[in-house]
């Protein structure tokens, strides 16, 4: 559930149970307001809390994923609105970081994430588009991708694989 954060920068994040272990389960959760400084905070905190958990291949795709989809829901979701808030939860579990992401922003189109397409690529790095790659990514460093609308909410869920040596599965 989201809570209602009101303050400044120290109040724009509220950590939840951020280091719980539960047998060989390593939990972090935050809810934090949906605003660009703010996602970075958030990332940063998510990424440190499996520093010792994750090789750092993982840990760069848990960062690209989630700031891919942070990002998305800061710049469509909740567009031409006041910042709502975003609940984050990541689970390191035995071949998998778990990740569920809720916020009360505008559902994502056709009430599915989109296919991912890659947008077109020249050989000119200068007429590279900026924009279109995220859910590229989120799907090619993922595997389970979820999403449901919820009432009000958005749920996406999603995995990232790891390997006996905490790196990538695939």
């Amino acid at each position: 559930m989201l809570n209602d954060l009101s303050g400044g920068m120290d109040a724009a994040l509220k950590p939840g149970a951020a280091a719980v272990r539960n047998g060989r389960e390593c939990r972090f959760h935050l809810v934090f307001r949906a605003e660009p400084e703010v996602v970075r905070i958030a990332l940063r905190y998510a990424v440190a809390r499996f520093t010792r958990q994750i090789n750092e291949n993982v840990s760069g795709t848990l960062e690209l994923t989630l700031a891919e989809a942070l990002n998305n829901i800061v710049e469509h979701g909740y567009a031409d609105q006041s910042p709502g808030l975003i609940d984050l939860s990541v689970t390191l579990m035995v071949g998998a970081l778990t990740c569920r992401i809720e916020d009360f922003g505008r559902p994502l189109p056709g009430c599915a994430p989109p296919n991912g397409g890659l947008p077109p690529v020249t050989r000119d790095v200068a007429r590279l588009p900026e924009g279109g790659w995220g859910w590229a990514l989120i799907r090619a460093l993922s595997t389970d991708l979820g999403y449901e609308r919820n009432g009000n909410r958005n749920v996406l869920t999603f995995r990232i694989p790891i390997g006996d040596a905490g790196g990538p599965d695939f």
